[in-house]
């Protein structure tokens, strides 16, 4: 490792880690907790009688016949290979006979400043050693001995997936390899790239975006995930979701209506040899993935077509149409076809049940009485050979849900589960990163034995992706153990991890904070709509009259209570990441990130109150000197844009390619909106204009 300190360094840390091993020696998990927050929490740690390991104290790894090719991940890489075991060394060793309930798991026995890690399978090695990584992180951090300990581990959920959405922006390639080596560190196995016109396509050139992803440079990503134990699949959106495919004159021909560029015709014939040309492309480009996400979620009002009219099929027909035929093709291509199922319940019926926790069990049991009998008698266009992917990303615990995952396993129906650590919020996600749903949904998930579990990251609003690590972390957290534990344990295990044991304590909370603040953000400057969406007629507020004093205030005077409020998490955040910035041993970048959100949504509220000050002043002077203060913040905006563009642009592309054509909308996200980033200060950028001419027109007044 682990270079020799100096003496007194050595001596200091002795002297600091006598009180730990002591206690630790007595059995004292609190204790052992205290210096070591493991993420994902191993499933058991048992202190033992023993000496302890010092972080300088491990120089070597011994394989034991273990592949050569198995990667060593993390701080461990930089370890001497020997053949044989010695003090202050590791040694793995593949135990087939290992009695645990995953092949993916581990048990970690570190004792007599030796560590051996026993696994099954490399993959369990390899989750062993990330655990250890983490053990002698802290004890570098911390200056502390990492205890005599056996760690029995293993994961409740086989497949942990995330899913990374290029459908609005990419990011630099070594980004991506470094977002692997971070989710391969918190045990996640599976990652689905939902592609859109991100990824080069061979057989529908029409379709890639000028700067995207060769299929080559994509399998080679895919090769770097395989060694650390991660799958990566492709999503590749049809029925619906197809604007990036039929916005083409090439291909209108193939929409289900005519004026929309949403959905597919699923009776069109040139449908399926477009659809499957581009599956085997994205097939090609992640070669050691298992999967093939087919999308096929919220298809609307399908049936337009003159083929479809004609076919006098129902809805439903129609959609379970196209899923056999895209699962066929699936199947044959040695993949397992993965399906958004949400239109399952939209056509029969019963999809406000799945998500709408208001309604009571009583009322949730008629619906389900009075309307399963359409799925029931249409279970024979269901492919059997599918996994039924059931999202749910705010209410899993919803009586609908629940009633809808019995349904698939009555029926014999391979089910998954989806949360989210982003769904469509702008710049970053909501409700301490969607905790609560994130744990329900996984502990649902581990107990009803499901397949897996997929934590979308959804691109709608395009948030930079360092915004949703803490979901992910969570997410990360509750898929491998799936006990009981609260948002503020998770959460400080969080910042200690990701930052640095310094901030693991909860006066260095940000996030929250910046969470409530953003969400006045998104509305301060409009009186009808949100970042989420994009309304091209919103109204913006009005401007203060300075013929009526007093009266602007009156009327937005809950607004501006908001605004205040903003303007004090403002400064409470921009405070904790000054701090953090100093204290923090990793992920300094992920601050400056947060720093500069920071900044952008505090410009709204600064906006407003200030023009409060105008219409609170009662002489022309003092509404004067005001004015010159509304100005001349506003003439700063840009320079807030130029800083936040260039901290997101360290690892985002953040313009289109020349010739970029824009789809339909039809959802109308903002993200989508605009050729350049003007999507990302839409109201800004308006209420500016309003702002300058009203600035403009009172000083001609005056």
């Amino acid at each position: 490792m682990l270079k020799k300190v100096k003496h007194a360094r050595y001596i200091m840390i002795l002297t600091m880690s006598v009180l730990l091993c002591s206690v630790c020696a007595a059995k004292d998990i609190p204790t052992f907790d205290r210096y070591f927050k493991l993420l994902p929490r191993p499933q058991n740690v048992q202190l033992l009688n023993g000496e302890g390991l010092l972080f300088t104290d491990l120089h070597s790894i011994c394989l034991n016949g273990v592949d050569a090719d198995l990667v060593i991940p993390g701080l461990l890489n930089n370890l001497r290979r020997l053949k044989a075991s010695t003090k202050g060394s590791l040694l793995l060793v593949i135990k087939k006979d290992l009695a645990l309930p995953s092949d993916e798991g581990y048990i970690l026995l570190v004792k007599n400043k030796k560590v051996v890690i026993e696994a099954s399978t490399k993959s369990g090695l390899f989750y062993g050693m990330q655990t250890l990584n983490q053990l002698l992180e802290d004890a570098h951090d911390q200056h502390v001995v990492i205890p005599a300990c056996r760690i029995t581990d293993y994961p409740a959920i086989p497949v942990r997936a995330v899913h990374i959405d290029l459908k609005n922006h990419l990011d630099a390639g070594n980004y991506y390899y470094r977002t692997i080596d971070r989710l391969a560190a918190i045990k996640i196995n599976n990652i689905i790239f939902e592609f859109e016109d991100k990824l080069r396509y061979k057989k529908a050139k029409d379709v890639g975006a000028a700067d995207a992803i060769s299929i080559g440079e994509f399998a080679a990503l895919s090769k770097y995930a395989k060694d650390r134990f991660i799958e990566i699949s492709p999503l590749v959106q049809g029925l619906g979701h197809a604007s990036f495919i039929l916005k083409h004159d090439a291909y209108k021909d193939l929409r289900d209506n005519p004026t929309s560029d949403w959905a597919f015709d699923p009776l069109n014939p040139k449908t399926y040899d477009l659809q499957f040309s581009m599956y085997e492309d994205a097939i090609e480009a992640t070669p050691y993935g298992k999967y093939l996400h087919v999308g096929g979620d919220e298809v609307g009002a399908l049936g337009k077509s003159e083929l479809s009219k004609a076919s006098g099929k129902s809805p439903l027909e129609l959609q379970m149409y196209w899923l056999k035929k895209v699962t066929d093709f699936a199947v044959e291509h040695h993949r397992i076809p993965i399906f958004w199922d949400d239109m399952v319940f939209k056509l029969g019926n019963l999809y406000q049940t799945t998500w709408d926790s208001t309604l009571n069990v009583k009322e949730v049991n008629k619906l389900w009485d009075k309307n399963k009998s359409t799925l029931d008698k249409n279970i024979p266009l269901f492919p059997r050979n599918c996994i039924y992917m059931r999202w749910n990303y705010e209410a899993p615990a919803a009586a609908g849900n629940i009633l809808a995952l019995d349904w698939y396993k009555a029926h014999n129906l391979d089910v998954m589960a989806a949360t989210s650590a982003q769904m469509s919020y702008a710049m970053l996600q909501r409700n301490q990163s969607n905790f609560q749903s994130i744990k329900d949904f996984c502990r649902l998930t581990a107990g009803k034995k499901l397949k897996g579990i997929l934590c979308t990251v959804w691109d709608d609003s395009s948030p930079h992706f360092e915004t949703t690590w803490r979901g992910i972390h969570d997410f990360a957290w509750f898929s491998w153990n799936d006990k009981d534990y609260s948002g503020k344990v998770v959460h400080a295990a969080f910042r200690h991890r990701f930052y640095s044991p310094k901030l693991a304590g909860e006066r260095y909370e940000f996030e929250d904070i910046l969470e409530r603040a953003v969400s006045i953000w998104d509305t301060a400057f409009i009186v009808n709509g949100d970042r989420e969406n994009y309304h091209q007629l919103f109204k913006l507020v009005d401007m203060p009259d300075k013929s009526k004093s007093g009266q602007w205030s009156t009327l937005y005077k809950d607004r501006l209570k908001q605004a205040a409020k903003a303007v004090s998490m403002y400064d409470t955040v921009k405070n904790r990441i000054a701090e953090a910035m100093i204290l923090a041993e990793r992920n300094k970048y992920n601050l400056e990130v947060f720093g500069q959100i920071n900044e952008l949504q505090a410009y709204s509220s600064k906006l407003l109150i200030l023009l409060k000050q105008y219409d609170d002043a009662r002489s022309l002077a003092d509404k004067k000197m005001v004015l010159h203060r509304i100005d001349d913040y506003e003439s700063q905006f840009p320079v807030i844009r130029r800083r936040l563009e260039k901290v997101f642009a360290v690892t985002r592309v953040m313009a289109r390619p020349e010739g970029y054509k824009l789809d339909s909308n039809l959802h109308a996200h903002l993200a989508s909106s605009t050729y350049n980033t003007d999507w990302m200060y839409w109201y800004e950028l308006a209420m500016n204009r309003k702002v300058s001419e009203w600035v403009r027109s009172n000083r001609v007044e005056q």
